[in-house]
């Protein structure tokens, strides 16, 4: 796995302090983040509009996705593709929220069926939330 520094080099984002903290806590949870996620696991605080801002360059760059979970907090995962870019996000994966311990999971592994859509819709993009318990709640 790359470190903080090269990944941030690799979508072309100056590596900054910041940038490093926020993003290492994204390198080490398996999980999706929402900011008070983020402000809870972060040592030194920084103000909500540096994470904010953060996080919406790392989802332009492809360094992390938005995920849809059902709950009233916007979360984000790392993208884990590779081949995410500010142009196209591939994350067509299932999204997997524990209801007893709340954490949210990309699965990766496990594709969104293609939909057929009827004549004279245009899907541009879709998503899957399922939940129950994660491997360690079960």
């Amino acid at each position: 796995m790359s470190t903080s520094k090269e990944l941030l080099k690799k979508h072309d984002l100056k590596f900054t302090e910041n940038r490093k903290v926020i993003l290492e806590q994204f390198m080490s949870a398996n999980y999706a983040l929402s900011y008070n996620d983020i402000d809870a696991m972060i040592a030194q605080k920084l103000d909500k509009v540096t994470v904010y801002r953060t996080l919406k360059s790392f989802q332009e760059s492809g360094i992390i996705h938005e995920v849809m979970d059902g709950s009233s907090q916007v979360k984000y995962a790392l993208c884990h593709s590779g081949s995410c870019s500010s142009h196209h996000h591939h994350d067509a994966h299932v999204h997997f929220r524990c209801e007893k311990c709340d954490k949210t999971f990309c699965l990766d592994d496990v594709k969104v069926p293609l939909l057929n859509m009827p004549s004279g819709y245009q899907l541009n993009s879709q998503s899957v939330f399922v939940q129950g318990l994660c491997r360690k709640c079960s």
